[in-house]
């Protein structure tokens, strides 16, 4: 279905409209560099636990130059896989490249068709789904150069946090809602007794700072009891992140002398940012307060 074919119908009508502000580019910059760690933390886990260690990499230009090879390949992909998404549904893909306020440089796949909500929403996060499968795949069925797909996930995961936070604005409309990509936004067609939701960024900003200070805070003040519940238990080690990375937060040791402790304040603060970003997300999509119906002429 095109543009044109919905305004002709007489039950659909525009009711809301996504763009990608300057503040909505600023907001997507620092989630994206935040789930950096979480997603990094993910991959390396599962890394960890197929391999039974942790990895490395040597830095010479040639394994700099790999790295960088797979992340432009795995970008290049990611909109691929976006493309194909929308051919099944029906549509013909456009790719093209932006730089968004100045701010945030990006690669998209754009149409002209318009989609249902769940088929939108699936065009939107194939790429994160199908590449982070097959990158697991590969890695159980090529251990000796799993540490290869470490980087290329993480940044295919965190290259998708805008389609994360797109699929978390529109999920709560109803499935009988239109969409239709806009390139740097999106325009959101329904039906005159539907709501409007809440996809403004302003409250992502006070929800991100309340999830980081109350984790930050909540560190702070429990690992010092935590410490003595463990030394007055025995226990011989404990790890708050990854061990033996550049993820762990806390550690902790004992031995006949007494026990040892290390704590990491940059992944301390790296934590609480992931945590903070992750309540904002679930916060971000809520319903607009009070929730009200669209009656009038768009």
């Amino acid at each position: 279905m095109k543009r044109f074919e919905i305004l002709e119908r007489g039950d659909y009508k525009e009711i809301n409209k996504i763009k990608l502000s300057r503040e909505l580019a600023v907001i997507l910059t620092g989630m994206g560099t935040l789930s950096l760690f979480l997603f990094g933390c993910f991959f390396m886990l599962v890394h960890t636990s197929i391999t039974q260690n942790t990895g490395g990499f040597e830095g010479t230009p040639i394994t700099i130059l790999i790295a960088i090879s797979t992340i432009v390949f795995t970008m290049l992909f990611h909109e691929f896989i976006h493309g194909v998404a929308i051919s099944m549904y029906g549509g013909k893909p456009r790719y093209g490249t932006g730089v968004a306020h100045y701010l945030l440089p990006y690669l998209y796949t754009t149409t002209e068709t318009v989609f249902r909500r769940n088929q939108f929403i699936a065009i939107l996060i194939a790429p994160l789904i199908l590449i982070s499968v097959l990158g697991v795949i590969s890695m159980i069925v090529f251990p000796a150069i799993a540490h290869w797909f470490i980087i290329p996930l993480t940044m295919n995961a965190a290259g998708a946090i805008g389609d994360l936070w797109m699929t978390a604005s529109i999920v709560r409309y109803p499935e009988h809602i239109l969409l239709a990509d806009d390139q740097s936004g999106l325009t959101i067609y329904g039906k005159s007794t539907d709501k409007v939701v809440n996809t403004s960024p302003k409250g992502f900003i006070s929800d991100f700072f309340i999830g980081f200070l109350i984790v930050i805070s909540s560190l702070i003040v429990l690992l010092a009891p935590l410490t003595i519940i463990l030394h007055a238990l025995n226990v011989d080690s404990f790890v708050f992140g990854i061990g033996n990375s550049h993820f762990t937060v806390f550690e902790y040791s004992s031995g006949e002398g007494g026990f040892g402790i290390s704590i990491n304040p940059l992944q301390m603060l790296l934590f609480s940012g992931v945590i903070g970003l992750i309540y904002g997300l679930v916060r971000s999509g809520k319903p607009a307060k009070p929730e009200r119906s669209i009656d009038r002429q768009v």
